[in-house]
């Protein structure tokens, strides 16, 4: 079946009825565990309740500030079921970043967590502009506040009246979304119910989801990859398990306990699972480890030539150990994947995908696929009723990669202007990514090389894609990670140089004073990275090359989605450190 709305696909996951839709682990240290009728009767309650007590009606708003939780779906589908528009917001913003977005958009009713309510309470304007905050885990004291209700409550009042469905149209806003982005300025996203719709028909087509399938949710649902992806499992009648925290040994018990065969991730996710194999691996006993590392060289070697089957073959133990023995795929998006990371995950035999996709495209464009050759250099192939094309390609194929399809979104919200320059009169979603396409086997696949924003231009007028150059830094085992910039030539010219702040792996060089003797000095782990960074400037071609780098001590400055802040940093910033 297709679904055109939110509330069609609400009405339509009730056939599941009481197998479990979600989970998560409370205080008890026991899973709470709510089947799809739970999930449908609550979201209804909700729906009710904004309608005839707070009398907020279609094209009314009502906002989510909360981490991740079973709840948070059901509000959700409670807000939107009636045509109300759904406001979610990243649970690590900060008191002033709230209010900035609740008075951008006016909304009064805010469902929110108790530890971002407690983040809200020293920004005046915040509490008084929002008029009611239901909180999803209240405490007694908290509920004397005449503007708090608990989530609890709200449902009761809402079984009071007849929940009756109004007629909502595929083109109706479903969700505002205010993207995290890494420009200054946050936009606010428009995505309907037929762009939501769209996800949750064309995602199960291109991974093989079903109703045994148990996700582990670890991104932010306010983003849309988490949310769309969950849409899709719960499309197929499979389980969501919330992790109870973000910690890496919490979320494996999670896994663990749970029997999750599908994550979802951003790169530095699965560059810490890597990490974290990898370090357990070279903690074993000698003769384990050297065994261990003698089959891992030998599974990658053969990577390759017998399409990863080494890797699934030969690192079973290794798998099973890190209890991810029962994962079927990951996938991973919102950021390039390091190819260092994609070849680790293969030669451990995990099915680990590549995708792309932004918010204004609800948000997958691409991914690979099980069914077909994974190229994780790649970004996969387009989803169901997904157009990809390339804007102006150079003589190396290289161009803006514009999308259309019922992914894309109705526009920015109180921004024509905004809106005219990203969707051209034909359609296609001009995303400011530079990519192109290549063929294999009458595949079409998509390659990310840059973001058009963020190109430098040398004297020579070349153009250089810092996070092609970022990728080769990032794989030297002294670089923990990279921000590629290009720094004026001078006042006088428009032609750039290439620079680079480098955050060293400390890790590194602790394993490299414990085991061969070396000075952890700044100036002895300053010469050790410039050694990397000439060796890695081999590899590029002349006009890529890296012509100076300083030592950044502390971690980038990241969005949720775990993308540096690329609009913190620029050439002048370089030139003054």
């Amino acid at each position: 079946m297709e679904i055109k709305t939110m509330q069609e696909y609400l009405n339509y996951i009730g056939i599941y009825g009481n197998k479990t839709v979600s989970q998560m682990k409370g205080a008890n240290d026991q899973y709470e565990k709510f089947s799809y009728d739970d999930l449908k009767r609550n979201a209804k309650l909700v729906s009710a309740y904004l309608e005839r007590v707070k009398h907020i009606g279609k094209g009314g708003f009502a906002a989510i500030y909360s981490e991740n939780r079973p709840e948070w779906m059901m509000t959700y589908f409670g807000i939107v079921f009636n045509g109300v528009w759904a406001v979610p917001l990243d649970a690590r913003l900060t008191d002033r970043e709230v209010k900035n977005l609740v008075l951008d958009c006016g909304v009064r009713v805010l469902f929110v967590s108790k530890a971002c309510y407690d983040n809200l309470t020293a920004e005046p304007e915040v509490m008084s502009h929002i008029q009611e905050f239901i909180i999803f885990d209240p405490t007694e004291e908290m509920l004397k506040n005449k503007k708090i209700k608990s989530f609890e409550s709200i449902m009761e009042e809402g079984r009071k009246y007849e929940i009756k469905p109004h007629p909502i149209k595929p083109q109706d806003v479903a969700s505002l979304i205010y993207t995290s982005g890494t420009t200054g300025k946050p936009k606010g996203v428009l995505l309907t119910h037929a762009n939501f719709a769209s996800q949750a028909n064309s995602l199960p087509l291109a991974v093989p989801l079903t109703s045994e399938d148990n996700q582990l949710s670890v991104l932010p649902l306010h983003h849309t990859f988490e949310f769309s992806v969950e849409l899709a499992v719960m499309f197929k009648g499979g389980t969501i398990t919330y992790a109870e925290s973000l910690k890496a040994n919490k979320m494996l018990a999670n896994v663990a306990e749970t029997g999750v065969s599908v994550m979802v991730g951003v790169p530095l996710l699965f560059e810490k699972i890597f990490e974290g194999i990898m370090r357990n691996i070279r903690a074993l006993p000698f003769p384990t480890r050297q065994i261990v590392m003698l089959l891992f060289g030998i599974a990658g070697a053969l990577s390759k030539p017998t399409d990863g089957k080494s890797g699934k073959k030969m690192m079973g133990m290794i798998r099973k150990k890190a209890h991810l023995d029962k994962v079927k795929f990951m996938i991973s998006g919102a950021a390039p994947l390091s190819q260092k990371v994609a070849d680790g995950f293969k030669t451990l035999g995990f099915n680990l995908l590549n995708g792309y996709g932004l918010t204004e495209s609800s948000p997958v464009v691409s991914v690979n696929r099980l069914d077909k050759k994974i190229r994780n250099e790649t970004v996969g192939m387009a989803i169901k009723d997904v157009e990809v094309s390339i804007a102006s390609p150079d003589i190396e194929g290289n161009g803006e990669v514009l999308v259309r399809g019922p992914n894309i979104m109705m526009g920015y919200y109180r921004n024509k202007k905004a809106t005219d320059e990203v969707i051209d009169k034909e359609g296609w979603l001009h995303t400011g990514d530079i990519g192109k396409l290549d063929t294999v086997n009458g595949d079409v696949y998509l390659h990310i090389t840059g973001r058009s924003k963020n190109i430098i231009v040398t004297k020579g007028g070349k153009n250089v894609y810092p996070e092609e150059i970022e990728e080769i830094i990032n794989n030297c085992p002294s670089v923990l990670e990279s921000l590629v910039i290009g720094v004026p030539e001078s006042q006088d010219s428009k032609g750039e140089n290439i620079y680079a702040f480098i955050v060293p792996n400390y890790e590194y060089f602790d394993t490299l004073a414990s085991t061969q003797g070396f000075k952890n000095t700044e100036e002895n782990i300053a010469k050790h990275i410039d050694k990397e960074v000439r060796e890695a400037n081999r590899q590029m071609r002349d006009y890529q090359k890296i012509q100076g780098f300083r030592i950044r001590r502390e971690e980038f400055e990241k969005t949720s989605t775990k993308k540096i802040k690329r609009y913190l940093f620029s050439g002048k910033d370089y030139m003054n450190t």
